[in-house]
């Protein structure tokens, strides 16, 4: 045995600590002969299989005597095998790596189609990938369990093209891909979860979707590129959009967090439907508690003509529980307010409680229906069409240089000692 395959031999002994296969227990696929001939001539396992699956358990893929590079993979069963330094293939095609480990591996094809990964890990940073295809990929119950917080020390699961991850779990890992991309049923701490990329000003854009998972500790969704971003039925302490560009339709259903921060880049729509957004970071970092507006919902500025329609249904902004106690002094209207631009065509904010808002409209038609709070600001918006209905902002309406073609504020709440501004435009109560 080589110094280096020594040296990654301890150090995967070290680290192995779930039960299955390790190196001490795995047979180098060197001494599997019939497996080994098999696997690294495919016309040969055609032959002697045809269409069943090669099936191979317990082996050791290491880093000495076998060289696997621009090799095609086809229609094998992996089963409680270990990966180790770089493996890169030409294709996997039709293959099941399954309870599985890939610590520290550097594991590639330029093409994966019909690829199961189920109960695999990655025990610490790696690297997972398919270059030019990925087709019908999958990561279902997996862990990828980075060790170092350092996000230049993150690893990577990534493909060029189709990805699903189904009930699975890790932190310290960038989780994405650039073709339609699905998190279903997931749990992590600390992850990327940037999908799509941008290259020498060049953009592929992913299609994602986010169902039922929880993200603990940050899970930055941005800078991503996407052509649409579904969120449903999720949680975050932090949902980072991170100057996302989503050229179609983004919507938001069903979530809880902490907040939700950083406008997009860009969106045709945003819709956020049955959420709740708290407004303060829950987790301390050395004693300090991050504050954060309750919701971001925005597009960059020099983009906004390309967002057409918002629309704000059953949801609920303001502070947590327990921010008073710890930050009595911090907790200001910014931390504790929402940002909310309009739609160039329409703007519904529909059964919502918002406590503290800044409302940034140049909407052809507002509609503000069942909308609770204390304090609002529309300071320079220009609405063509701006109707409210039973909507109750207790203390305070800022009005001042909004412009409005036509008005119905019948359903206008006034209150004692509500305080609104008209300076500069020509709105008339």
């Amino acid at each position: 045995m080589t110094t280096r395959r020594c040296f990654l031999a301890m150090l995967g002994m070290a680290s192995l600590t779930i039960t299955g296969c390790s190196r001490m227990t795995a047979k180098r696929i060197e001494d599997l002969p019939r497996e080994y001939a098999l696997l690294m001539n495919p016309e040969q396992r055609r032959a002697a299989l045809g269409d069943q699956r090669l099936k191979i358990s317990g082996a050791d893929f290491g880093v000495g005597g076998t060289d696997f590079y621009q090799k095609e993979w086809e229609s094998i069963h992996f089963y409680d095998c270990i990966f180790y330094g770089v493996v890169h293939l030409a294709r996997i095609r039709n293959c099941v790596f399954e309870h599985c480990q890939f610590p520290g591996s550097n594991f590639q094809a330029s093409s994966m189609e019909d690829v199961l990964f189920t109960q695999s890990d990655t025990l610490g940073e790696a690297y997972l990938m398919a270059g030019t295809v990925s087709k019908n990929v999958r990561f279902v119950e997996c862990d990828f369990g980075g060790k170092n917080p350092d996000p230049n020390h993150y690893g990577a699961i990534y493909f060029n093209q189709d990805v699903s991850y189904e009930r699975c779990t890790g932190q310290y890992m960038s989780v994405a891909g650039n073709g339609v991309v699905t998190y279903r049923d997931c749990r992590f701490e600390s992850v990327r979860v940037n999908n799509g990329e941008s290259i020498n000003g060049k953009r592929v854009y992913a299609t994602v979707s986010i169902e039922n998972c929880i993200f603990k500790s940050g899970a930055n969704l941005g800078p991503s590129y996407s052509t649409s971003l579904t969120i449903r039925n999720s949680k975050f302490d932090i949902l980072e959009i991170g100057l996302s560009d989503v050229q179609g339709d983004v919507l938001i259903e069903g979530v809880q967090a902490g907040a939700m921060t950083d406008m997009f880049a860009n969106a045709r729509s945003i819709t956020i439907r049955n959420s709740r957004f708290r407004g303060v970071n829950v987790n301390a970092e050395e004693n300090y508690y991050q504050l954060y507006r309750s919701l971001d919902c925005a597009v960059s500025p020099e983009n906004r003509k390309n967002l057409r329609s918002v629309v704000l249904e059953n949801v609920e902004c303001g502070r947590d529980d327990q921010s008073s106690r710890y930050l009595p002094k911090q907790v200001d209207d910014k931390t504790s307010g929402c940002w909310i631009m309009g739609g160039e065509d329409t703007t519904v904010i529909r059964n919502c409680t918002i406590p503290r808002a800044t409302y940034w409209f140049n909407s052809a038609n507002v509609l503000i229906d069942n909308l609770n709070g204390e304090k609002a600001t529309f300071v320079t918006s220009n609405i063509g069409s701006l109707s409210f209905r039973n909507t109750a902002i207790v203390k305070a309406i800022d009005f001042t240089g909004v412009q409005v073609q036509k008005l119905d504020a019948s359903g206008l709440v006034r209150y004692t000692g509500q305080q609104i501004a008209t300076k500069d435009s020509n709105i008339h109560l």
